[in-house]
């Protein structure tokens, strides 16, 4: 636990080290590349997620298009059914008869 701590104050120092090197050698100039390339990178993220949405959309339609299709190819089946033993029904008992 000790050895963590150490490690982060470490690298703490490190990174503020860095930033005053930074800040008297170039300025802002760097931190604004960073801003820019950031900015840029959240332009592409959003881009692609909007690209996604819509595909899961898509998808979420057909799908629902798919399910629809099913119910109604289902009761089309139970009502054929319903009339073949209607059917057979009535055959039965002409057959029980004799």
């Amino acid at each position: 636990m000790f050895k963590l701590i150490k490690r982060v104050i470490c690298l703490l120092l490190i990174i503020g080290v860095l930033f005053i090197t930074l800040s008297l050698w170039q300025g802002g100039k760097p931190f604004r590349w960073v801003g820019k390339k950031s900015e840029k990178a959240g332009e592409v993220i959003k881009e692609k997620s909007e690209a996604i949405s819509k595909e899961a959309d898509r998808i979420k339609e057909k799908t629902e298009q798919i399910k629809d299709a099913t119910k109604k190819v289902t009761k089309g089946i139970e009502k054929t059914g319903e009339k073949i033993k209607g059917i057979r029904g009535k055959k039965d008992e002409n057959e029980a008869k004799k």
